[in-house]
């Protein structure tokens, strides 16, 4: 990985959508080297993926997302590796990582409904084998995801939240 390989990675994430050419014509290479770029990143493992970030609050939809907060037991011979990887499966499941400190586990969860996300934390995470321990937080409001703000200019309204 090169200079270049850094600046694809930087722009993509900015912009997954952006064109081999414009990123051809900003790196001074073919937009042929840049899909191959892309191409060798993507077999190594360093991009996982290039994806849109959506903001639901302006679809109107209700949707739900909250942070779980796990205490676990480690496995024996997989550590927190085997915990993770069975959270990691389900899809309402964005993301998860381990953590230093009190907890072991940040999940992020998202569903439609509060009902169905209670749900899911009770019927999926809670009675797996080795969770010890849950901590649900709502998210409320988002300002940023994935470095992307969130805000819209001029929207000063205060969201509201019904339970």
């Amino acid at each position: 990985m090169d200079e270049k390989d850094t600046i694809i990675l930087q722009e993509l994430q900015k912009n997954s959508r952006i064109a081999s050419e414009d990123l051809g014509c900003m790196l001074e290479i073919s937009a042929a080297e840049v899909e191959s770029r892309i191409a060798a990143l993507k077999d190594a493992g360093i991009l996982r993926s290039c994806t849109a970030v959506v903001d639901y609050s302006v679809l109107g939809d209700d949707n739900v997302m909250v942070v779980l907060s796990l205490k676990v037991s480690p496995e024996k011979g997989l550590g927190y590796d085997g915990i993770a990887e069975k959270i990691s499966r389900f899809p309402e499941v964005e993301s998860i990582h381990l953590l230093t400190g009190t907890y072991d586990f940040q999940v992020t969860i998202h569903g439609k409904t509060m009902t169905e996300v209670s749900r899911f934390v009770a019927e999926q995470i809670a009675s797996l084998d080795g969770v010890k321990e849950t901590m649900t937080q709502i998210i409320m409001r988002t300002y940023k995801e994935q470095g992307v703000p969130m805000i819209r200019s001029g929207n000063r309204d205060r969201q509201l939240i019904g339970f």
